[in-house]
Parts: C-alpha cells; structure tokens; sequence
C-alpha cells in the first residue's frame, strides 16, 4: 500500500507550532511535499532539518517566513508556492493565539487580538489558497478550531468567540467550494498541551489541568500527536465525500 499523501502538495500555516509541526511530520512521512509557513523562522529551520533528517536541501520541504498579514501577503506567498510546486492540494489552517480572563476583566483589545489571528489571518490566506485550488481542480482546506468554538469555557470569551467564528467561515466555505472540488473541514480539540500557550498555564495552575483530566473520559488532555491521524484522513483521499464537519477531538470531554 502507498503513501496516502504521495505526490500531493501540503501547506501547513503556523507550521512553527506544536500541532502544525506535528502535523508536519505526520504528512511528510505520508509522502508529502510541504511548505512550511510561520512567524518563527528559528522553529521553521529546526523543524525543516528534523524532516529532510541531515539529508541536504530537498525542494520537496520550503519553509516561509511569514504571518499572513494583509491580503497582498497572501497573493505573494501563494504566488511563490506556485512558482515552487506547480501547485496546492492541501492547506492546513493552525496559527493560534489564545487569552484568559473572565468576562468582565477580558479587554477587547485582547478580543480583537484573538479575532485577528484566529479568524482574520486564516480567512485572508485561505480565500487566496482556495483561488490555487479552484484552477488546480480542487483540494482540501483543514483549519483548526477548538472545542470552545462548540461549548463555552469560562475565562474564555474571546477564545471561544473565536473558534467560534472559524467554524461559522469554516462551513460557508465548504458549501460555497465544493463545486469546486475542494473539501472544507474544522479539527476541534480538546485541551492539548503545546508551548507557548498551554503547557505553561497548567504549570501555573495544577487545579485546572487536574479538573481537566478528571473530567475527561480519557483521563489526560491531549498531545498534538493525538490529532495528527485525523488530519492526515482529511488530507487524503478517503475523506474526498467529508466537507463542512467539525469533529471534535477531545479524549471524549464533550461527552459530559
């Protein structure tokens, strides 16, 4: 049995992070070519020698220096993937920025912030990936959300806004863009542990990663590996008939 992803073209937005460098590895090993695109250029070079593993350059792995800032950022990097690739099967949407505080001390700046790079910034990119896919004959877009987008959390108002409103683009696109054969999905998970933004918090704050865990059905939050099969089923061909879903993964937390 082959590669599921062989031949295919993936592009992993806030590839930098835990998940999106996950991911990474998971697609890369699926045969995958990547483009790695973030704002942390040092995490993008160590995470791109980790995959090529001391093997020299290797066109089939890029990495781009970018945030995605404005809609004339988006054209210039696509235009660039173009250049490199020929072009785009599968974008990966997971830059993330994430605040706590309660409803009445949350500031809005903080709200617009979290709007900005949760929302804003993936619906710019991938509005210009989607234009690629459309002349390309399809593909599909994966953009991460979070089980907040779904159920309220406390302290997480801007946070669950959202993910919230992710989901919301999320599902417009899938049916604005299936006649073009492109496939929009959302991964919602749980709590997972990534640096900077989680891993640090529960260090703070014991009680709350323990009323997590006991509250979970599965007993513990989740690794960024833990959603890494899931992304790569919907990257894949299997998943060509799935559009318009979020799913949550979350060690079964919305069940109770």
């Amino acid at each position: 049995m082959g590669k599921r992803l062989e031949n295919k073209v993936a592009v992993i937005f806030g590839g930098a992070g835990r998940i999106g460098s996950s991911a990474a590895e998971a697609f890369w090993s699926e045969g995958a070519s990547l483009a790695l695109i973030d704002k942390n250029s040092e995490k993008l070079a160590t995470i791109k020698q980790r995959l090529l593993k001391g093997r020299g350059e290797d066109q089939r792995c890029i990495a781009i220096e970018s945030n995605i800032e404005s809609e004339s950022d988006a054209r210039t990097v696509s235009q660039k993937l173009i250049e490199i690739f020929g072009r785009i099967d599968i974008l990966l949407n997971c830059p993330a920025y994430i605040f706590r505080a309660p409803f009445l001390d949350h500031p809005v700046e903080e709200l617009d912030r979290q709007w900005h790079v949760n929302v804003r910034l993936v619906f710019i990119f991938s509005q210009a990936i989607a234009r690629v896919m459309k002349d390309g004959g399809g593909g599909k877009i994966i953009n991460m959300a979070s089980i907040g987008g779904k159920y309220p959390e406390r302290e997480h108002t801007g946070h669950c806004a959202a993910k919230a409103g992710i989901i919301a683009i999320s599902r417009v696109m899938a049916l604005e863009l299936a006649q073009f054969n492109i496939q929009v999905n959302v991964v919602a998970p749980g709590p997972t542990e990534t640096v900077p933004f989680s891993s640090p918090f529960y260090l703070q704050h014991p009680e709350v990663l323990q009323r997590i865990e006991s509250r979970t059905p599965a007993g513990r939050i989740g690794q960024p590996e833990d959603h890494t099969g899931l992304l790569v089923f919907l990257a894949c061909k299997e998943s060509d008939w799935i559009t318009g879903q979020v799913i949550l993964s979350d060690g079964g937390l919305s069940l109770v």
